[in-house]
């Protein structure tokens, strides 16, 4: 039976869950499309790449279909039973511990980039910390929701204000370190073409680490806020789909989609250039060079050079 203090009204609980599902089913699409991209595009991209995209993306199917088994009982063979709205299901599995997985992936995969361009383990190790202080606190938070097993029983938990709050401080560190160390390898000389290029790395970071940090904020707030509602479920049932749609959006960025026509007209692309000055572990300067290609192919997706595979770092 549902807690007897528990006076919320009903769509306090429906409304949340159902745009919640609506928008975790869209951002799936999203994310399957740019997994067929990156493939398509990227057949010999880095070992890590390959096994951080095929694992994000498991791991988002799961959220998702947890989530709709929860959004099925409530709106299908549930409806109109309160005992089925404030039962917590598969809530427990498919927001926070999918969710802190998923964002843990996306966060240590960044912080080894990071390690990449800055060629130093102190930032790196930072967001490797909070990582794994946020992915400790989500578990955590699933644990105590299970247990609770009802979200009238959820009042004044404190792991999911840290699990969001350390989620969301990571978020911010990644993009100032992505954005600094990207312009710091900077040289003199560059093209016109190349700040171009440099600025679209930098945009992409900051666009996608701004928007994940943003929306983890936003569910800390309405968790705080509204406690008693599930009004952070709108936001929080797709959080996941957030990271795994920045992980693909920041390595798809290296592709490009071009239409040519018959007349075979040149298209210029960007190769990037590792200096390691006698450190192969290291990166000491980026140089940006540029190459143009002819080619009589039509609708062809360029592909990064063989150095840019070796480094990964934007």
């Amino acid at each position: 039976m549902a807690d007897p203090g528990f006076q919320v009204q009903v769509e306090q609980l429906t409304i949340p869950i159902f745009i919640g599902t609506v928008i975790n089913w869209g951002l799936l699409g999203v994310l399957a499309v740019q997994v067929y991209i990156y493939y398509v595009a990227f057949p010999d991209d880095l070992r890590v790449s390959k096994i951080v995209v095929p694992f994000v993306m498991i791991a988002d199917v799961l959220q998702t279909l947890g989530n709709s088994r929860d959004a099925f009982r409530g709106f299908g063979s549930g409806w109109g039973d309160f005992n089925a709205l404030d039962e917590v299901g598969w809530a427990w599995l498919s927001v926070p511990v999918l969710g802190s997985t998923v964002a843990c992936a996306g966060q240590l995969f960044f912080a080894w980039r990071i390690k990449i361009i800055a060629d130093s383990l102190y930032i790196p190790a930072v967001i490797a910390l909070m990582t794994v202080f946020q992915f400790g606190a989500g578990i955590w938070t699933g644990v105590d929701i299970m247990r609770a097993k009802r979200f009238s029983l959820l009042h004044g938990l404190k792991p999911p204000q840290a699990w969001l709050a350390a989620t969301a401080a990571s978020d911010v560190v990644i993009v100032v370190a992505m954005v600094v160390y990207i312009l710091k390898k900077r040289t003199q000389g560059f093209s016109a073409s190349m700040e171009v290029s440099i600025k679209r790395i930098v945009k992409v970071t900051v666009e996608t680490g701004f928007l994940c940090a943003v929306f983890a904020l936003v569910t800390l707030y309405l968790f705080v806020a509204y406690d008693g509602n599930n009004y952070h479920l709108g936001t929080c049932i797709w959080l996941s789909k957030l990271y795994s749609n920045s992980i693909l959006l920041i390595l798809n960025s290296r592709a490009r989609i071009e239409r040519r026509t018959a007349d075979s007209t040149a298209s210029v692309s960007v190769d990037v250039v590792c200096h390691t000055n006698g450190n192969p572990s290291g990166i000491s300067a980026l140089q940006f060079a540029v190459s143009t290609r002819t080619s009589g192919t039509t609708g062809t997706m360029m592909q990064q050079s063989h150095a840019e595979k070796e480094i990964d770092s934007v």
